[in-house]
Order: C-alpha cells, then sequence, then structure tokens
C-alpha cells in the first residue's frame, strides 16, 4: 500500500480524450508562433512543447513526496492525505495568457470526491518574474497569515507551494493554488449598439446576463478591490484588468459570488510624506484613499468587447455600483483593521466628508492628473481620455449621494 503511487492523465481543455507523448498536440510548441508579446520575453524554456510543459507540471508536484499537493488535501478535507491514498492525478492544461499558462489539477482520492487545483505556470522571462512576485503577494493577503486582523474575508486563492523545474529547455516557474470551481469569466458584449455583460462559457460563446447581475459584479469587484488597499501603507492590487479576466464569478439561483484570481502588484503607486503618529497624519491617508478611489472609478469601467477585441468604456450604471462597493468595501476594511492604532477611529466620516468638500472642477481635475500618470501608448488611456469629463460629472454626482 505504501508503494502505490497515483497515476498522471494528461489533457488540454476542449479535448475529450487523454493527451499521450505518440500525439501530435503532445510535440507542438507550448508559446506558438503568434503571440508576438511572449516571443519578445522568452527565456531558454522558449521551446518547449506542450507534453514538455505538462511533464514539467507532473515533476513540480510529484517534489518531496507530493508536499505541495498533499499541503492543498488538507486544507480542502481539514485531515492529512497520503500519497497511496490519491489514485490518480488529472492535469489539464486551460489556456494560455501573455505570461501565464494555468493547468487544472484534479486529484482522485480513493475514499473522497475529486479536490480541483489550479497550477499557474511560467516560462518567459518576465512570467518567471512575475509568477514568483504573485505568489508572495497571494501569500501576504491570504488571512490565515494575518491573525491580528479581525473578521477577515476571503476573496483571493489561497496558495499551497511555488518552485521551479529545470528542464533541458530551461526554467519552468510554478504555483499550486484553490481552484474556484463552477466560477466563469465575465466580460462587456457589444451587440446592437449597447453595452451588455455576458458570461464565458467553455466553448467560447457568452450568456447575457440582466443588468441588476451586472450591477452586482462591479459592486463586488470594487468592494473586494478596495478591502485589500491598505489605508496606512497605500499599497494595493494593480495592476488588474477585466479584459485579463482578473475577476470571475459564480451566480446562484439567488445571490452571486466574485473572486480575484491573480494580484500581479502590491505596492503603492504614490508617495505621500511621512508623519508622526498622533498628529495629522490621517491627511496623508485620506488623500491616498481618495486617489484610489478615483482610479478604481475609471479602471473599473473599462473593458474589451467579449474580453479580445476593441477597448469599451463601460456604461455609467458602473459608477454606481463602484461606489457602492467601494463604500462597503472601505466599511469592511476599517472593520478588519479596527485594532490599528494609526488610523483614528472616525476614519470613515473623515473621508466622507473630506470627498464632499471637492467640487466637480476640483474632481476634474484631480481626475486629469491621475490620467496624466497613465501610460500614453496604452489602447485604452484614448478611450479613457475621451470619456473623461463625463465620468467625472457622473462620480461628482454619485459623491453628493454618499
Amino acid at each position: 500500500m505504501a508503494d502505490s503511487f497515483p497515476v498522471f492523465e494528461y489533457c488540454l481543455a476542449g479535448i475529450d480524450d487523454a493527451l499521450c507523448p505518440t500525439d501530435k498536440l503532445w510535440r507542438l510548441s507550448l508559446i506558438g508562433k503568434s503571440n508576438d508579446f511572449a516571443s519578445k520575453t522568452l527565456s531558454s524554456a522558449s521551446s518547449l512543447t506542450i507534453g514538455d510543459y505538462l511533464l514539467s507540471a507532473r515533476k513540480f508536484l510529484e517534489n518531496n513526496g507530493y508536499l505541495f499537493l498533499r499541503k492543498g488535501l488538507k486544507v480542502v478535507l481539514s485531515h492529512n492525505i497520503e500519497v497511496h491514498e490519491i489514485g490518480k492525478i488529472k492535469i489539464s492544461l486551460e489556456k494560455h495568457g501573455p505570461f501565464y499558462h494555468p493547468i487544472k489539477v484534479i486529484a482522485f482520492l480513493k475514499n473522497e470526491e475529486p479536490v480541483f487545483f489550479v497550477l499557474n505556470g511560467a516560462v518567459s522571462e518576465m512570467g518567471l518574474v512575475l509568477i514568483e512576485n504573485e505568489y508572495q503577494n497571494l501569500e501576504q493577503l491570504n488571512p490565515g497569515l494575518n491573525p491580528g486582523q479581525l473578521n477577515s474575508k476571503v476573496f483571493i486563492p489561497e496558495v499551497f507551494g511555488m518552485g521551479f523545474v529545470e528542464t533541458e529547455k530551461g526554467k519552468v516557474g510554478f504555483f499550486l493554488a484553490e481552484w474556484f470551481d463552477n466560477f466563469e469569466e465575465f466580460h462587456v458584449v457589444r451587440t446592437d449598439n449597447k453595452n451588455k455583460t455576458g458570461i464565458l462559457k467553455k466553448h467560447g460563446s457568452f450568456s447575457l446576463i440582466p443588468d441588476s447581475e451586472a450591477f452586482k459584479i462591479y459592486e463586488k469587484a470594487s468592494e473586494i478591490l478596495t478591502y485589500y488597499y491598505g489605508i496606512d501603507s497605500l499599497k494595493q492590487i494593480f495592476p488588474w484588468h477585466h479584459a485579463a479576466g482578473d475577476f470571475i464569478v459564480k451566480i446562484n439561483s439567488n445571490d452571486l459570488e466574485v473572486k480575484l484570481i491573480t494580484i500581479r502588484g502590491y505596492d503603492a503607486l504614490m508617495e505621500l510624506d511621512d508623519l508622526p503618529e498622533n498628529s495629522e497624519q490621517n491627511s496623508n491617508f485620506l488623500l491616498g484613499l481618495f486617489f484610489f478611489f478615483l482610479n478604481l472609478s475609471i479602471r473599473m469601467r473599462i473593458d474589451r468587447n467579449r474580453g479580445i477585441e476593441e477597448y469599451i468604456f463601460l456604461d455609467e450604471i458602473v459608477v454606481r455600483a463602484t461606489v457602492n462597493g467601494f463604500i462597503h468595501g472601505l466599511k469592511e476594511n476599517l472593520k478588519k483593521n479596527q485594532k490599528s492604532t494609526i488610523i483614528n477611529p472616525d476614519f470613515f466620516d473623515q473621508f466622507i466628508e473630506f470627498v464632499k468638500g471637492f467640487d466637480l472642477k476640483d474632481l476634474l481635475n484631480a481626475f486629469i492628473m491621475i490620467t496624466g500618470s497613465y501610460n500614453k501608448e496604452a489602447p485604452e488611456t484614448s478611450i479613457i481620455e475621451k470619456n473623461l469629463e463625463l465620468h467625472a460629472k457622473a462620480v461628482f454626482q454619485s459623491i453628493k449621494k454618499f
């Protein structure tokens, strides 16, 4: 029994049959020739085939007696799992991004229901840097590692281990994380000259949803980003983008859940003068939060049609959803950190008063200052600048209702 090891099965998303080394797809390049962006940042692992990549994933999972996989299984099942209890491990290459090539891992246990994980992998030079940073960000924001925080919520995947696999063709980086089952991407869908929100289905089509459900999705996404904002550090989750599928949703019969599946960066985007404790330091934090809110309101309105086509500035309803989500997220953030000796107990009321002190002209100037820092070469910047004045008016009207 102790010598029993799991059987591995290899798959590609959308293909029913298992993949084996004799298949043409096994020998196909992992990156391909069409990914121009990736080709500029390739490491020596650029010649990896799909088969090479899947075997590297297997090696990562097998390392140290399946240490990371067993760690994940223990978290999910709340008890230890020995290697001989794992009958089969199915690894399925799900998609290709500019930096990552995520794999769905399914562990079939002999006395339990199958357990799902995601194995994010990178082979490009930039991807290898990002994957290590992202793992650290996810670890840092995991509430289990911050026991001093009260009433911590979980909107991001838990991570179970990270490492590199050396191959004859170069290095591959992986980290194993929680898989959010039955969650799907959502994107704006331009149809009949109207913007609708659609849920991306496995076969590539979109299922359009009512505006009321779309409102809740953007509201929740705004709440999540605000919840993780560091009020006293000015650190925030950035960059993020709807078009990249960073947020996913699961719609139930009478409710919906939204999760954030990636944290590429968690840093302060601006520097403010340090002030000594117990003085007027709240003015720093108020201003930092204000700029976070304004930037959030802009970014929440940017997506690409069907996630891959032209950029679209989303309808004004998203502003109201963003404001609602921001307010709720801020309250939860302050509740989580209510033991802080840095943030004053009346910080929320101070912030509302602070924001209401801006007239429309001041608000527009603040937006112009923010967008002035945007990358002029980024394709979404021009559409933001075209809509900035109307956006400022919409945000101003929403602020009046705080």
